[in-house]
């Protein structure tokens, strides 16, 4: 896996320019100090995975678009890349593989799209093992959820709008599964402000970052428990560990702060945020050293694709 450059995350974001405009910058209501949310949840398909996609089909030849698209996804991943076949005129022969898990406010989004959806297995894992197949046996291009510095370059632009929308930004929390997003932003701060701390944020279900770290490997695969923030259960990408020097600082959250966390910025920020979405903020509520800096941080809401019975259970045990 080759590292990113900042010329990769700039050519991205002349490709994203025309069709994404940058997502709202807000004050957080819900945290006390200089607190931000990076509202990716706001994009047309609730979730910063447009980016990427948008990137990375725009990119792919003639023939490669011709031969079909083939991706795998616990959600997000697959809208971003379903907007983005739709937006460049591809959807024809686009098939997303889903685990049989995926949440259904994600599924029912999918379905809107022109694409052919596949539930199988009940992982992220068994999920892209059957689409990696599938790709094989149509010949078809296989479209990599992180694992693809294309991809992770579009996520990277995030870091472009951060430093324009807020030029006094000294720390942000991201949010990691695969670990494409944190890559791609890592690399642009690095290269435009090194000053920036990088903190990668995962659920005590599934710490896969953390584990790779101690363990000097690339945990690709991670036995998860049961989580709110599905979007980033599972083991990390090559793409994370081969980052690994620009992340400063690792944070795990319990599934109680999660929760927390997504009922403060409903009832705070009135921002609909899922379980992914809401591990920086659950964070900060759970100070992590939060309360000893003072400079301007940044929280950036992954995505918003949460299901409403997830939203009734939370309002009526916890609200």
């Amino acid at each position: 896996m080759r590292r990113l450059t900042l010329d990769d995350v700039t050519s991205a974001r002349d490709v994203l320019g025309p069709h994404l405009p940058a997502t709202p910058l807000r004050p957080c209501q819900a945290l006390e100090g200089r607190t931000w949310l990076k509202l990716e949840c706001w994009q047309p398909t609730g979730s910063f995975k447009v980016r990427g996609a948008l990137n990375a089909l725009s990119a792919m030849s003639t023939a490669e678009r011709a031969a079909g698209l083939v991706t795998a996804s616990a959600g997000n991943h697959g809208l971003g890349v379903a907007f983005a076949a739709q937006t460049l005129g591809l959807e024809d022969e686009v098939s997303v593989f889903v685990p049989r898990t995926a949440p259904q406010a994600k599924l029912r989004r999918l379905r809107r799209f022109p694409v052919t959806v596949v539930e199988h297995g009940e992982t992220y894992e068994e999920a892209s093992a059957a689409a990696h197949e599938h790709a094989r046996h149509r010949g078809s291009r296989f479209v990599h959820a992180y694992e693809d510095p294309v991809i992770a370059a579009g996520q990277g632009t995030i870091a472009l709008e951060l430093l324009e929308q807020l030029p006094e930004l000294t720390r942000v929390f991201v949010p990691v599964g695969g670990g494409g997003l944190i890559a791609g932003l890592a690399t642009a701060f690095a290269a435009l402000r090194p000053t920036v701390r990088v903190v990668a944020v995962q659920p005590a279900a599934s710490p896969a970052l953390r584990a790779s770290l101690e363990r000097g490997i690339a945990l690709t695969e991670y036995p998860a428990g049961p989580t709110l923030a599905d979007g980033v259960a599972g083991g990390i990408g090559e793409i994370a560990f081969e980052h690994r020097d620009l992340i400063h600082d690792v944070v795990v959250v319990e599934e109680e702060q999660l929760e927390n966390a997504m009922l403060a910025l409903l009832e705070h920020d009135q921002v609909v945020a899922e379980g992914s979405g809401a591990l920086g903020v659950a964070a900060l509520m759970a100070d992590s050293g939060g309360q000893k800096h003072t400079g301007a941080s940044v929280v950036v809401v992954t995505g918003g694709n949460v299901d409403l019975a997830v939203i009734r259970r939370l309002l009526t045990t916890r609200g």
